[in-house]
């Protein structure tokens, strides 16, 4: 009995607090007189109500009709809790009344007799209305609309027109015709009527067909006429016994290789030049083109009453300007994405820091196999290289590798060529070298550090350097960067032999040459570098040293191109003999000296001021050393 007893007082308890509140009423507050809506409440077994039902009435599911203007209380019961809301009928507008259409530019008024409304446009860019209820025509359309409103749900649309008056094109055809002739004009616009301003000299048919009576000036006007007025397009006819060319009108002097336009107020007649080899000029256009310098008499000649008649028009063609390029396409084996940048470097030899740097850069892309630079304003005369390297989004050692015109890795092997400022220096074309894609177990990595020569203990790391990976051929076949502590390294190579060379302009590199990999010894992780900033050089470093089995011996010369100091610099392994010899383009020996290159590193200068400007080959050979470089003497 007990038991019966709790569970029923739990009953009662339960039952109490799902009454204790009651969720909000949801739906739009508000409708038209002679309309309803429906409003739902989520609390469940309640009952509605109005308290105003000669505004609005509530069924017992919640639907409000509206029975006149004003407003309700609608509430929802369930026990003694409940939730209300204020609920506005509104008076059911009629309908609207005034004109049907309205003139571009010009005003209406529409009206409705139910009171207190709202006009609004359905789309302003054709017509605008009032709060009064005036529409203004802003564009032609043949539906335009507008709506009053007294309250939610309470409109009413009005259709209407907007109109624009008719606007006939240009008259085209002859100005003039001859005493007694015919002359026909046209006007693309159709549904207009010709009429002519003075009959007497020129009458005008309904088909535009104009006919000379006696001499003198008339207009003739095309009308169009519609709902919102009329528009005329006039051009004026001269009635003429004799043949008249008018007078030429336009520039008097062309650049070789452009264009010029002359005019003439009389139509119909043909343009004639007298010096085609200076300048030519379209038979029915005027336009004149400059061919060479000189001059040359451009002839207008019309055809008419009695006869021809001739206008003439001297012009003078000037020598274009001299053009200053420097160009050519950086190409590649297959096509690129066209949303990565290809960079093009233009370098230049600076005689007071004795070092090559890039004057100008250029950036372009290409979705193709070549892409096309260009170098103008700063392109004065000298000597100069050009670098170009591809960015894809992604890195990839196995990638495109930086190339110098026309197709080398190294800064001092890359082709210098000597521009004239200003001509047009063309065909400088790089041919980018693609890394192998490898795949092998080995490894091969190291550091290059930078600052010896510096008189300090502690190097800081070379950083964003390149450095080159090279087979047993001497070919490049992949590439990577150091990153920020100096580091780098080529994975997934085959086994084989390699060596390793860092790339930095104005340094002279002496390859980590014979890194074997094997399948029992496929890594190698201690090819390192010290970058030398005092004499320019890059070289293994101390440690791991002992694993290079090539000569380390090597020589270079720089700058190139050179004023006329050249300076010999190397690594020698042991003390060497060496002889110089620079001999021109034909072959012919013109400087020998002998050089006594100590071990170690060292650097000797020769003097080749006496020289001409031009392009040498130079060689330098000691038991351990057969050097051979082009290079360029300028003055």
């Amino acid at each position: 009995m007990k038991k019966l007893f709790y569970l029923t007082l739990l009953g009662m308890i339960v039952s109490v607090a799902s009454f204790g509140q009651v969720l909000p009423i949801e739906g739009i507050a508000g409708c038209c007189a002679g309309s309803g809506g429906e409003l739902i409440d989520s609390t469940s077994g309640g009952t509605w109500s109005s308290s105003n039902p000669a505004v609005g009435t509530v069924s017992s599911f919640g639907y409000v009709t509206g029975i006149s203007a004003g407003v309700t209380t609608i509430s929802y019961i369930v026990g003694t809790a409940y939730a209300t809301l204020s609920y506005t009928v509104s008076p059911a507008p009629a309908a609207v009344t005034g004109p049907t259409s309205v003139c571009v530019g010009s005003t209406i008024t529409l009206s409705d007799i139910t009171p207190g409304g709202t006009w609004t446009a359905v789309d302003p860019s054709y017509a605008t209305i009032s709060s009064t209820g005036v529409v203004t025509g802003i564009a032609a359309i043949t539906t335009a609309q507008v709506d009053y409103s007294t309250g939610v749900g309470c409109s009413v649309y009005y259709n209407f027109a907007v109109n624009a008056t008719p606007t006939p094109a240009a008259i085209t055809g002859s100005t003039s015709v001859c005493l007694g002739s015919t002359i026909t004009l046209a006007d693309v616009t159709t549904g207009g009527v010709w009429s002519s301003s003075t009959p007497t000299i020129a009458t005008v048919s309904t088909s535009g067909v104009v006919t000379g009576l006696s001499t003198g000036t008339t207009t003739i006007s095309y009308t169009m006429t519609g709902v919102c007025g009329t528009a005329s397009a006039v051009h004026t006819v001269t009635v003429t016994s004799t043949v008249s060319a008018g007078t030429i009108s336009g520039p008097t002097t062309v650049v070789a290789g452009s264009n010029i336009t002359l005019t003439d107020g009389v139509t119909g007649g043909t343009w004639t030049s007298s010096n085609t080899a200076v300048a030519t000029v379209g038979a029915s256009t005027g336009i004149v083109h400059g061919v060479a310098a000189g001059s040359a008499t451009i002839t207008y000649t019309v055809t008419g009453c009695g006869g021809t008649a001739t206008a003439t028009y001297a012009i003078t063609v000037t020598a274009a300007p001299p053009v200053n390029i420097i160009s050519g396409n950086v190409l590649f084996s297959s096509a690129l994405d066209s949303t990565n940048p290809i960079k093009v470097w233009l370098i230049v030899y600076n005689p007071s820091t004795l070092l090559l740097t890039a004057v100008d850069s250029f950036t372009t892309s290409t979705g193709g196999t070549s892409a096309y630079y260009q170098f103008t304003t700063s392109a004065v005369t000298d000597s100069y290289r050009v670098k170009a390297a591809y960015f894809p989004a992604t890195f990839s050692s196995t990638g495109y590798i930086p190339t110098y015109y026309p197709s080398d890795f190294y800064w001092h092997d890359a082709t210098a060529f000597y521009h004239v400022d200003p001509t047009t220096d063309g065909g400088r074309d790089i041919t980018m070298a693609y890394g192998t894609v490898t795949s092998g177990p080995g490894f091969i990595g190291g550091n290059v550090t930078t600052g010896a020569n510096k008189g300090t203990t502690t190097y800081a790391p070379a950083v964003n350097m390149l450095v080159l990976l090279k087979n047993a051929s001497g070919s490049v076949i992949q590439q990577t960067y150091t990153n920020s502590t100096g580091a780098y390294s080529f994975s997934s190579l085959p086994t084989g032999t390699y060596s390793v060379h860092p790339e930095d302009i104005n340094y002279f590199t002496t390859d980590y040459s014979g890194i074997i990999l094997t399948s029992t010894s496929a890594s190698f992780s201690s090819a390192n570098f010290a970058q030398h900033t005092v004499s320019k050089t890059i070289l293994p470093a101390t440690t791991g040293v002992q694993n290079i089995t090539s000569s380390v011996s090597s020589v270079t010369a720089f700058p190139n191109p050179t004023t006329g100091k050249l300076n010999i610099q190397w690594t020698e392994t042991t003390n060497e003999k060496a002889t110089i010899s620079i001999s021109d383009v034909t072959g012919r020996e013109v400087y020998t000296s002998a050089l006594n290159m100590t071990q170690g590193n060292g650097l000797s200068q020769i003097d080749l001021s006496g020289l001409t400007n031009g392009t040498y080959l130079i060689s330098v050979k000691s038991a351990t050393i057969s050097y051979n470089n082009k290079i360029e003497l300028a003055h």
